[in-house]
């Protein structure tokens, strides 16, 4: 049996760039471009191994993610140490449960840090101090309200909402910029205090400067909060322009 290096100090953190393991489903097109490019922006190294992933996306596939965490966990750079995990599917999140998905992560690697992108936007939130949200999802409308609850659950008021109703990760990866603004301008953001754009493959992160000059609020997306959330819990509280304004 593998004996894995547990986190390490902030000292080692001098010597090394930190380390961030990504946990991505295996259908997820976008996920590891956009964390290598805030990687790179931030001088992190992304480290991913992939978990399976049944189409289209249901409750109950979702749900069965959680049988492969602890095996993705083996495989994701089994002989040094990780500063922080993600676990990469917003959706797969919130119908699995955050404690259920840092319980089968510290099976494997104990007292590592963990996030993942429902967690990480409750608390960017919380950094932005945003308590009303418009919120849009790519998935179906089953999918989309059980997300939903996650920020309902933390006390965060959902002031408008859309789904897409995509039923698989190569649909939810295609709509762009454009199509994400044009979806906000058939929304009531009035009382909104920020957006929150799902899931890991859609192209969210491709949007948040365009959405934020367009809307004048700040824009989470599932990669970016996942992302900034690590640095968080690792300590690394430094700006990375280019990522909208929860992370300059």
């Amino acid at each position: 049996m593998n004996t894995y290096p547990t986190f390490v100090s902030q000292s080692d953190l001098i010597t090394r760039r930190p380390r961030l393991g990504l946990i991505a489903p295996a259908s997820d097109i976008l996920i590891e471009r956009d964390f290598w490019r805030m990687g790179q922006a931030a001088g992190v190294d992304i480290f991913t191994t992939r978990i399976p992933l049944d189409m289209p996306l249901t409750p109950a596939n979702l749900a069965r993610l959680a049988d492969g965490i602890a095996g993705a966990m083996e495989r994701l750079l089994p002989e040094e140490a990780l500063d922080a995990v993600v676990f990469g599917c917003t959706s797969g999140s919130a119908v699995i449960g955050a404690d259920n998905v840092a319980s089968r992560i510290h099976s494997v690697r104990p007292g590592v840090a963990v996030t993942n992108p429902a967690t990480a936007a409750v608390a960017a939130l919380a950094h932005l101090k945003a308590e009303r949200l418009a919120f849009v999802a790519p998935y179906t409308a089953d999918v989309a309200e059980q997300t939903a609850d996650v920020f309902r659950n933390a006390g965060i008021t959902i002031t408008d909402a859309r789904c897409l109703g995509l039923l698989t990760d190569a649909q939810i990866a295609v709509p762009g910029p454009e199509h994400y603004r044009d979806v906000l301008a058939d929304m009531d953001i009035t009382d909104a205090q920020a957006i929150f754009l799902s899931c890991t493959t859609s192209r969210a992160l491709d949007s948040i400067e365009d959405l934020e000059q367009v809307t004048g609020l700040p824009v989470v997306t599932s990669n970016q909060a996942s992302f900034w959330h690590a640095l968080q819990l690792l300590g690394l509280t430094y700006a990375v322009p280019g990522f909208g304004r929860l992370m300059a």
